[in-house]
């Protein structure tokens, strides 16, 4: 960690030792404006500072940005931006990004992605955390996958913890549903019922490719979809809900 951050910092000294004029926050341009906007998640002001071609950077995690810094550049009509995560008091700083921004007059006509510190999985921990403060109770979470992770989203709606984990590039969609209502699974026996390695009895049903499990009074619902080769089977499901313990 500490030799990327050092590298960083290298970047950055470089942009700033070969620019003329002095380093520092740049002034009042087409550049600032959109970033400001960028910061506040206003799409309809960053659509008015850039360019129709300009392919906007997304940042993957919901995580606010404390600090923004804009550096000069070795290259003309360029900015260098540094974006920091508010991880909250007493947590040390956390790169959000790094940009190189391209501008021409008041457009933005390029953007550069220097460096992603996006962590998909911050969406994860604070809504997890939120639900747990609400029940007071431990929920387990996945921690396996059966594809790479790009981005997650979590929702509560009243009782109802959702979470959905996606690779947006596989169009695959793992989704855990958590609600504080206890399934009667005792009843239910044959060929779709399965054990975890824990003991804990599992119900899969076919029709909807999901799994159900209780623990500690939570039922726990697991579903898959992908447009992916691959055809997810209850194995996989089962494989899923055993990393959760």
């Amino acid at each position: 960690m500490k030799k990327l951050e050092l590298g960083l910092l290298a970047f950055l000294l470089f942009c700033v030792s070969m620019q003329h004029v002095m380093a520092g926050p740049y002034n009042d341009d087409v550049v600032t404006h959109f970033l400001l906007a960028m910061v506040k998640k206003d799409e309809k002001q960053v659509k008015k500072y850039v360019s129709s071609n300009v392919k906007i950077p997304e940042i993957r995690e919901e995580t606010a940005i404390s600090r923004l810094s804009g550096y000069p550049s070795a290259k003309e009509n360029v900015r260098v931006a540094l974006a920091y995560f508010n991880d909250g008091d007493n947590m040390p700083e956390r790169i959000a990004f790094i940009w190189e921004v391209t501008f021409h007059q008041e457009e933005v006509t390029d953007i550069r992605v220097v460096y992603d510190g996006s962590n998909p999985f911050m969406n994860e921990s604070k809504i997890m955390k939120e639900y747990m403060n609400k029940h007071i109770a431990n929920i387990l979470t996945v921690s396996k996958f059966p594809f790479d992770i790009t981005h997650v989203e979590g929702s509560i709606n009243q009782d109802i913890l959702l979470i959905r984990y996606q690779n947006v590039n596989l169009h695959g969609l793992l989704q855990v549903k958590v609600e504080p209502k206890e399934e009667d699974l005792k009843a239910a026996e044959g060929e779709n019922m399965y054990t975890l390695k824990n003991g804990t009895k599992a119900l899969y049903q076919p029709d909807v490719n999901q799994l159900i499990f209780v623990h500690d009074s939570f039922n726990y619902s697991i579903s898959i979809e992908s447009e992916i080769t691959k055809d997810f089977t209850v194995h996989d499901l089962l494989e899923i809900a055993n990393s959760m313990f």
